[in-house]
């Protein structure tokens, strides 16, 4: 069943000043599959993501699933800039996040130059994902979305040049954000593992072992390996 969000009561900053109005944000937290419905947030519409992921969930005509937008941890989310968006916000992990009123936070951003700045980096990040997202929709192959999602996490989670990747997204999650089918992400699990791209021991934990290759096919250029299917 589906799980609508509750938010707790808030407490307006109107007389905190500056740099304190930041450490004064209303936090919840919900649970995984909980919706985020555009109407608990109008009193505070600004959602700083703590910790988990939170997507942009649609229903097709023919009733699938899709996933437009993914929000991980550090990313922020205006709902005032949602409501002409179709969908709705869907918690994919149990996610904890900060909450801020849209003027205090409007206000923020004219009045502390640091903050404005942090906020405009992120705002950047985000448009710089969404528009990779639409590149990584038009690759040719599931192999290539999939490289293409692995990097994306290790660079969303701020890992460097690790090479554990964990990708803690359900695979149904990670099928609908891609635009792929369950079984067709399965099977391209199965084809970066027998390429000797990547290795994985359970669901989560991706081990990268040929870097160069696995980056050359997510930018979409053959490989010519041998692979083994057994």
């Amino acid at each position: 069943m589906v799980q609508i969000a509750c938010i707790e009561n808030y407490a307006s900053s109107n007389s905190l000043a500056n740099k304190a109005w930041r450490n004064k944000p209303t936090i919840n937290s919900f649970p995984q599959d909980t919706v985020l419905d555009q109407q608990a947030f109008q009193n505070l519409p600004i959602l700083m993501i703590s910790k988990g992921v939170i997507g942009l969930q649609h229903t097709l005509g023919d009733g699938r699933q899709t996933i437009s937008i993914v929000y991980f941890a550090g990313e922020v989310i205006d709902f005032r800039h949602l409501g002409s968006v179709s969908g709705r916000a869907i918690c994919l992990l149990p996610v904890i996040v900060k909450l801020f009123n849209g003027e205090d936070y409007d206000r923020m951003q004219r009045q502390d130059q640091e903050f404005q700045q942090e906020q405009s980096a992120i705002s950047a990040r985000q448009l710089f994902y969404a528009s990779q997202h639409s590149i990584d929709l038009a690759r040719k192959s599931a192999v290539e979305k999939l490289a293409s999602f692995i990097l994306e996490n290790r660079k969303r989670a701020n890992l460097g040049r690790a090479l554990t990747v964990h990708l803690k997204l359900r695979r149904t999650d990670i099928a609908d954000y891609m635009g792929l089918r369950a079984e067709t992400l399965s099977r391209a699990f199965s084809k970066l593992k027998n390429m000797r791209l990547i290795t994985y021991s359970d669901a989560d934990e991706i081990h990268i072992t040929n870097e160069p290759m696995l980056r050359q096919l997510a930018n979409g250029k053959p490989l010519h390996l041998k692979v083994n299917m057994q």
